[in-house]
């Protein structure tokens, strides 16, 4: 349900950058994976394609837009298969070449970006793009600040709910923007890949944290429905 995540390992300074990869970018498309700001992706590269890709980034500006697959896309995979076109832009770190040709390597998110028009040219699919700028920024610190420290109490009030709850508290130091924190604290959770879609898109910080509250919410009034049904199981009104 819940994944719990210290971002003690990953490089400040690539997080929090704004970085300017270029109005073109490698795009990466994939069926079930969406990348957010500010979060790790780790990534094996195998396919001969996007081997190209990944040589072609680490000689310029190692950058990879990511993008989620449209359904239906198993027709044309080999092809171009639709995208949805707003996506994220990672930063390329700790790579590793296998003898095979092959790539590891983990992609840190640095940006929204929206496609213009893919580009031709490639073995792999390339795009001009366009960065997303955030909209009702805020700038958090150690003071209370009532966005974060609701979607805290949200998500502390749900994990005290699940039986045999051994998880430890996460280090809740995600970032000093609101935008930093809604985006890594929306990792920790278990959205669908349309919902994750969905929040990616949304610009706008608030209604994203609005998102993830509503989104607590529901999963504390299923638990809720659960304990409830699970004490009364001959109640004529679950037939």
């Amino acid at each position: 349900m819940l994944q719990y995540l210290h971002y003690n390992h990953l490089d400040k300074e690539t997080m929090e950058k704004d970085s300017e990869p270029g109005g073109i970018i490698p795009i990466f498309p994939l069926p079930s994976t969406v990348f957010y700001p500010g979060t790790p992706l780790p990534l094996h590269i195998f396919e001969p394609r996007y081997r190209q890709m990944t040589a072609d980034a680490l000689e310029s500006e190692r950058k990879i837009g990511m993008v989620l697959l449209k359904p239906n896309w198993e027709a044309t995979y080999f092809d171009r298969p639709d995208i949805f076109t707003v996506g994220c832009v990672g930063n390329i770190e700790k790579e590793i070449r296998h003898l095979d040709g092959k790539y590891n390597f983990t992609l840190i998110g640095l940006r929204r970006f929206r496609v213009i028009k893919e580009l031709e040219g490639k073995l792999y699919r390339r795009a001009e793009i366009e960065l997303l700028e955030e909209q009702n920024e805020q700038v958090i610190d150690d003071t209370p600040n009532t966005i974060r420290d609701g979607l805290i109490d949200r998500y502390r009030e749900l994990t005290s709910m699940i039986p045999k709850n051994n998880l430890e508290e996460p280090d809740w130091n995600l970032g000093e923007k609101l935008s930093q924190f809604v985006d890594r604290f929306a990792y920790r959770l278990d959205l669908n890949l349309e919902q994750k879609q969905t929040f990616l898109e949304e610009q706008d910080v608030l209604r994203r944290a609005r998102f993830l509250h509503d989104f607590l919410k529901m999963k504390i009034n299923l638990v809720h429905l659960s304990k409830v049904r699970n004490a009364t199981p001959d109640s004529a009104r679950w037939n």
